[in-house]
């Protein structure tokens, strides 16, 4: 009888193509999935990851959640051990436990939460996990700008472009920018997100705190009113996954 493990995994995304398994790139599902396929080489099986979401091409994780049901002797300990052993430094399972059949870290999920990073003073040892950003923002704006996203909205104008996906409203629970040292960081919560779009939301958000959009402005894109504005999308290496919900 097949076991349902559930994974917590922490990842470095600069040096892989996102998170979904790709026949000719390497990939978060890639690296894991053959790690899988190490550790139970003598028991032939179906390894299938499923994650929560998809991280882009560049993206961290502090908290990417997946499950996998495969049949096996080892306990949650065991297989946690063996699979960070198999795996490159830049990709860690943090947590592993047994779940219930139904579970799907996908469609289980109910809440994510992202944070975006920005270094306003550059140093080299950031330059892949930040977004090193040191034009003139004035705070408050970002701070009204993050403000305006609270609820249901259409993103439409500030998500990736995909006909396949009909329904583009998301409910935000939480949108919040704060200042650390010469940092800035953005955390957003919601029910669901669409392909880039905290990326454009901090990329926007940043140009309202530039004085280069208007808080109106930035309202219309959020209420899918088009203005023909030029829309900015932040870079993918300040971008983390940071939890994901189940309650």
């Amino acid at each position: 009888m097949k076991t349902n493990f559930k994974l917590i995994i922490q990842y470095l995304g600069t040096s892989y193509n996102g998170w979904q398994y790709q026949p000719t790139a390497p990939t978060i599902q890639n690296a894991i999935e053959s790690a899988f396929k190490k550790i139970l080489h003598k028991n032939k099986q179906n390894i299938n990851l499923i994650g929560s979401g998809r991280t882009d091409s560049g993206v961290h994780a502090l908290g990417q959640v997946a499950n996998i049901k495969i049949n096996t002797n080892l306990s949650e300990k065991d297989i946690r051990n063996a699979i960070n052993a198999n795996l490159p430094g830049d990709i860690y399972i943090s947590d592993c436990s047994v779940v219930d059949l139904d579970f799907n870290a996908r469609f289980s999920a109910n809440k994510r939460c992202y944070i975006y990073k920005i270094d306003r003073e550059y140093t080299p040892f950031n330059n892949k996990f930040s977004w090193f950003n040191d034009n003139d923002i004035n705070i408050d704006l970002l701070e009204k700008s993050a403000e305006l996203i609270l609820g249901k909205h259409n993103f439409s104008l500030l998500s990736k472009s995909n006909p396949e996906i009909t329904n583009k409203d998301c409910n935000i629970y939480f949108s919040r920018w704060n200042t650390d040292m010469n940092q800035l960081i953005y955390t957003i919560k919601g029910n669901r997100f669409l392909h880039h779009m905290v990326r454009y939301l901090v990329g926007s958000m940043v140009e309202v705190g530039k004085k280069n959009i208007s808080l109106n402005e930035f309202n219309n894109l959020l209420n899918n009113e088009s203005n023909n504005l030029s829309i900015f999308k932040a870079p993918a290496h300040g971008l983390y996954l940071k939890k994901v919900y189940y309650e």
